[in-house]
């Protein structure tokens, strides 16, 4: 059985490979999975597909993947901060969070962005902290419940002391039409979602999750200015279910170290404020590790909990 694994390595891939997404078309994570899958369909010789599976914080498609063959046929793309964040705050998973998915590779990462709609009439984050400080309640809407978005919010809702009331989407598409509509005041999101609406003045830039301003960005402030220790990213990278063969992770982690040298790659990269991220799977599974543990403490300060 042995042998015959290592001689499936060795030819693979020989059929097309599916990339299950994480969240809705439109967001970071999506973009940077349709770059990448472009690249890999070329150096590989075989269609790598992207497939959505949005919703219940990543736990839809990361179970997906979880429970399929371990081939290197299905693996899934997802935010690993989100990933991260997964443990600490559903009690109940029907997989093994740790166990079931190990680390391919790294894609890229990315601030998030927090904008308002005009309406707000806030400018920055020492505005919207005095408006939420007189009225306690505004609106955020975030990709969906669990992912980094939604605990970006709340990180920077505890460090500023204000009261935000929390909207759940299942993507950062949807959340930025209804931000858009005047359903929502607020939204923390990704880059790709919402930076082409803030640049046609349809919404306002609060501020990146950063510490610091984006070279890409100079324009747009870093939360971090105002509040600190509120920085918070999209980390896209690639898990596998366990089992995958050694041999499979590894050409696997190569491709994709290649795909985010590629040009449209990081013309995208950098239009999204985005940095190319290279680790072999043994580091990036220790920083998987490391970013559990943070985000641990940051659900435990927050009081975020999801059945």
């Amino acid at each position: 059985m042995a042998l015959s694994a290592g001689v499936a390595a060795q030819n693979y891939p020989t059929k097309p490979i599916r990339l299950i997404v994480a969240f809705a078309p439109g967001g970071a994570t999506d973009t940077f999975a349709r770059i990448t899958a472009a690249e890999l369909t070329r150096t590989l010789g075989q269609q790598v597909i992207v497939e959505n599976r949005p919703g219940a914080g990543t736990t839809i498609a990361a179970e997906f993947v979880a429970k399929s063959v371990a081939d290197g046929y299905t693996l899934l793309l997802t935010d690993l901060s989100t990933h991260a964040i997964m443990p600490s705050l559903y009690n109940k998973l029907a997989f093994n969070h740790a166990r079931d998915l190990i680390a391919v590779a790294p894609v890229s990462a990315s601030p998030l962005l927090m904008a308002a709609h005009p309406s707000l009439g806030v400018k920055n984050a020492k505005e919207l902290i005095a408006l939420a400080k007189k009225n306690p309640g505004i609106t955020c809407g975030n990709s969906g419940a669990g992912t980094v978005t939604h605990l970006a919010a709340e990180k920077f809702r505890a460090r500023a002391g204000i009261d935000l009331t929390s909207v759940n989407y299942k993507g950062g598409t949807t959340s930025t039409v209804s931000l858009m509509t005047g359903e929502l005041s607020l939204i923390v999101n990704t880059i790709p979602a919402a930076l082409e609406h803030v640049k046609s003045k349809r919404l306002v830039a609060v501020g990146i999750t950063a510490d610091k301003r984006a070279t890409a960005l100079p324009d747009i402030a870093a939360l971090g200015e105002t509040v600190k220790g509120v920085d918070a990213a999209v980390i896209a990278g690639v898990l596998a279910p366990a089992n995958t063969p050694r041999a499979v992770i590894e050409r696997l982690n190569a491709e994709f170290a290649k795909a985010v040298d590629a040009p449209k790659a990081k013309e995208s990269f950098l239009v999204n404020a985005a940095e190319a991220l290279k680790q072999t799977p043994e580091m990036m599974q220790k920083a998987m590790e490391q970013d559990a543990r943070t985000w641990a403490e940051v659900v435990r300060v927050t009081g975020v909990k999801l059945n």
